[in-house]
């Protein structure tokens, strides 16, 4: 979303252009009506003139969004801050929003550090959890491996597929 300011530019600039297609729609298609009596009608064998009624429509139609894209520029003037707001008031509102910026920027701040933190807690317990499971996973393959040693004299040799087991 583009700020006030820019959206005026953009709809200005769309009236200018508004403004010269209508003005070259008439000069290409007017007819050479004379502007007082005393003058003759003229023509151009080149002319490319539009039916009376035709010419009329499209002049109503172009004039209209004319019409309508000045409403928006007018709305959009109205929208700017500062038309019947004093420097003081202005100043203030400012001050008012940079405040908030610095208080929104810290709770940021704050945030980030407690994830920091949280996410240290979790790679400690994960840390402990992968550390029990390894000692549980050691202490069950010593228990087995004793028990089916004991007493025999055989030596226990871990092997891939007796850790792929566990």
């Amino acid at each position: 979303m583009t700020d006030r300011l820019t959206q005026l530019q953009i709809c200005l600039d769309q009236m200018m252009e508004q403004f010269c297609a209508t003005l070259n729609y008439i000069d290409k298609n007017h007819d050479f009506e004379p502007s007082n009596e005393h003058e003759q009608k003229m023509t151009d064998k080149h002319a490319t003139v539009s039916e009376p009624e035709e010419f009329s429509n499209t002049i109503d139609e172009l004039s209209t969004d004319i019409i309508l894209k000045t409403r928006q520029v007018i709305k959009l003037i109205d929208s700017l801050p500062g038309v019947d707001v004093s420097t003081d008031e202005q100043l203030h509102r400012i001050d008012s929003l940079q405040k908030s910026l610095v208080e929104t920027e810290n709770k940021k701040i704050e945030a980030i550090e407690r994830k920091e933190e949280l996410l240290k807690n979790v790679d400690g317990l994960i840390d402990l959890f992968v550390l029990g499971i390894a000692e549980s996973r050691h202490n069950n393959g010593v228990a087995a491996h004793g028990a089916v040693g004991s007493g025999t004299g055989e030596a226990s040799i871990d092997t891939p597929d007796a850790a792929s087991k566990d």
